[in-house]
């Protein structure tokens, strides 16, 4: 638990506090800053994981207080707890004021024996929030990959991928691979689904440790991926694409019953400006086909032409 004790009056500066939240909580993290300005950069400067988890503020005038809640609470996650110590004799109404602009607990000079139970059960609330805020990241990853092949993204995640990446090129490129493993159903047909399924965790970490940091892969389909690169010029992603075809051939995977050649075979293009991400899978999907038609296991940029065929379907050709 994270503790930050903020003395907006010097001269009430008071130690028994910190004394305290170190007494009841052994384990504490506590932190102490003097002033209003102060307070407010510190946190302004703390991220997510750094907040503290509560913020106990001895004040005397409700104005400053007012400020610390103001921007306290422009950051909705995670919640930091706001317990407000008041001094002096300010009037009956502060509490409601300070409550409505976001304060947790406001304690006046005879409650301050109420302070260990208010922490008490802060605690037991901020105890609940993380639990809360680490299902929420975890369904958010998971809604957003791929749940065999877990370092990717998933269909509906890589396309928004692709979208964000066009929308907010600013006449940058952004190249796209379209890469599908040869002959797999035969994989499945010889060696079954679950043979299947190793394959296609190999062959995803071969193509994610292949390309850059910031470049998006993800399971278009089947034993299909679709890589999006940020940046890249076109020279660029066929070098990187030749890559990845090699580190994927390079070694054989060991199904436990036989040990096997993997190859792909990967369609490239580069979305041109005011093109559309829809117009550039459609490219790549065509180079890819050419791949798939002139041999496998390499690599073909889209060159311009549109072909009879629709595109390389991986349950017909393999």
């Amino acid at each position: 638990m994270k503790v930050l004790i903020a003395e907006l009056v010097n001269q009430w500066s008071d130690s028994s506090i910190g004394l305290l939240v170190n007494e009841q909580f052994a384990l504490a993290d506590v932190d102490s800053v003097t002033g209003v300005r102060q307070t407010i950069n510190w946190l302004s400067t703390r991220t997510d994981i750094d907040l503290p988890t509560v913020v106990i503020v001895n004040f005397t005038d409700v104005n400053d207080g007012l400020v610390i809640c103001q921007s306290v609470r422009q950051r909705l996650v995670p919640h930091v707890f706001l317990l407000f110590l008041c001094r002096t004799t300010i009037g009956s109404n502060w509490k409601s004021q300070l409550l409505i602009a976001g304060a947790d607990v406001c304690l006046n000079l005879d409650e301050l024996g109420q302070l260990a139970a208010h922490l008490e059960a802060l605690k037991r609330i901020a105890d609940s929030q993380s639990r809360l805020l680490a299902d929420r990241k975890l369904l958010q990853f998971q809604s957003a990959h791929d749940p065999l092949l877990g370092n990717l993204l998933n269909y509906s995640a890589i396309l928004a991928r692709l979208e964000l990446q066009v929308k907010s090129a600013d006449q940058k490129p952004v190249s796209l691979m379209m890469a599908d493993i040869d002959n797999f159903s035969q994989v499945n047909n010889l060696y079954g689904h679950l043979a299947g399924n190793t394959v296609l965790k190999q062959v995803a970490e071969r193509i994610r440790s292949s390309v850059r940091a910031n470049d998006a892969v993800g399971r278009f389909g089947g034993e299909e991926f679709l890589v999006v690169l940020s940046n890249c010029p076109a020279k660029e992603t066929t070098k990187l694409a030749e890559r990845i075809r090699c580190n994927v051939s390079r070694e054989r995977v060991d199904l436990d019953s036989a040990v096997i050649s993997v190859n792909v075979s990967i369609g490239v293009t580069t979305i041109l400006e005011k093109m559309s991400a829809e117009n550039g899978i459609k490219q790549a999907d065509l180079a890819l086909y050419q791949a798939k038609r002139f041999g496998k296991n390499q690599v073909r940029v889209y060159d311009g032409k549109e072909s009879s065929n629709s595109g390389y379907t991986g349950s017909n050709e393999g």
